[in-house]
């Protein structure tokens, strides 16, 4: 991939394409104000590959100013795309809603959103042939509260009758709820208060006008100065699943052979990810890259409990999509796990498996 292409199309008419689509919803906040923000231009970092056919270009969706997406990012700025043989576009795209109803009508301008979980479990429940068929990030939500209540609300216990914010089907309450209902609490007395965006939940909490939010980590750390983590999701459901890969069947299909070689790459750049060693050119590319304070990058990635990954987890995205139809979110007539598939993931790490044998980043996989 060289540079970015704008996907206009999308972006303009996504209102009117989601009504092609019966039932589809909102997707959930996405990280305020990226709309706002821009992405600074790259440099190529290896030769040009030479012209490949258009059936072997995959379009993966980005949105301007986020790095959710890092090992995305990461094996398009290595070069490993191009060492894999795999045509990349990151594709410029206003939301999940614009993203997804692309991708279900198969314009022909998007094949993968990589970002969110409740959008694509959304589309899913209400039609839409889609796939999810590897991982972005697991874990990366946090619970707030006054500083003061930090400590009284580490006993889940106390959380019956209380009043919670969050963006509605944040993925750090959704979760938070699945586990409080596994200790015996009562979630049905749990008031929740639904607000339209981030900085709302964190401005209820610190007016007392809700007791607990629940946020994404990197919120909870933007906030600090007014609220306090009570707990990083993760600490009560370590790798719970976050953000997800997600294409339609037919593209999944036609394009088999080209998604390998993307994930190939992905977990090569999972690996170099993993490498502590590479950690301050990570931070100092991806700053660049979303035009973002390196501290901030810094915290996002490696002090946040946030997880990158590749593998789809089929059993926990089952679980999740659960936990949504249990909290009223869908109605539950599908079998989700017709609509996740860790085919291509394994085909992709069993390949690498075999070529460095001595691996053991790869091997620890399995």
């Amino acid at each position: 991939m060289k540079g970015f292409k704008k996907l206009i199309g999308v972006v303009l008419s996504a209102a009117i394409l989601t009504s092609a689509l019966a039932g589809c919803g909102q997707s959930a906040q996405s990280e305020e104000n990226t709309s706002e923000q821009t992405i600074s231009s790259q440099a190529a970092t290896a030769d040009s590959p030479e012209k490949k056919e258009e059936g072997q270009t995959i379009k993966f969706g980005v949105t301007p100013g986020t790095i959710r997406t890092a090992v995305v990012l990461l094996a398009d700025h290595l070069g490993y795309y191009d060492e894999e043989g795999v045509d990349v576009e990151l594709v410029e795209v206003a939301d999940a809603t614009a993203a997804l109803t692309s991708i279900s009508l198969s314009k022909d301008e998007l094949d993968v959103w990589g970002t969110g979980i409740v959008p694509d479990l959304n589309f899913i429940a209400n039609g839409s042939d889609l796939v999810i068929f590897s991982g972005t990030a697991a874990e990366g939500g946090a619970i707030i509260s006054q500083p003061d209540k930090v400590e009284e609300y580490k006993d889940v216990k106390k959380y019956e009758g209380l009043k919670i914010a969050t963006v509605r089907a944040d993925t750090a309450w959704v979760v938070s709820r699945g586990y409080l209902q596994k200790q015996g609490v009562d979630v049905d007395s749990i008031e929740v208060i639904e607000v339209d965006s981030q900085v709302n939940v964190a401005e209820a909490v610190k007016k007392g006008e809700a007791d607990l939010g629940f946020l994404p980590a990197e919120f909870a750390t933007k906030y600090s100065d007014s609220v306090s983590t009570v707990y990083e999701v993760g600490e009560l459901e370590p790798l719970y699943v976050c953000c997800r890969q997600v294409t339609s069947r037919d593209t999944l299909n036609s394009k088999h052979d080209e998604f390998v070689k993307f994930t190939r790459a992905n977990l090569r750049a999972l690996e170099y990810y993993n490498d502590e060693a590479n950690r301050d050119e990570i931070v100092s590319y991806l700053a660049e890259y979303s035009d973002q304070e390196e501290d901030y990058v810094r915290t996002y990635l490696f002090e946040n409990r946030t997880i990158m990954t590749i593998d789809p987890n089929v059993d926990g995205v089952a679980d999740y999509y659960d936990s949504l139809v249990d909290a009223g979110y869908f109605t539950g007539n599908i079998d989700i796990k017709d609509h996740v598939s860790d085919e291509v993931y394994k085909e992709a790490l069993n390949e690498l498996i075999k070529e460095n044998p001595d691996d053991k980043f790869f091997s620890d996989l399995l």
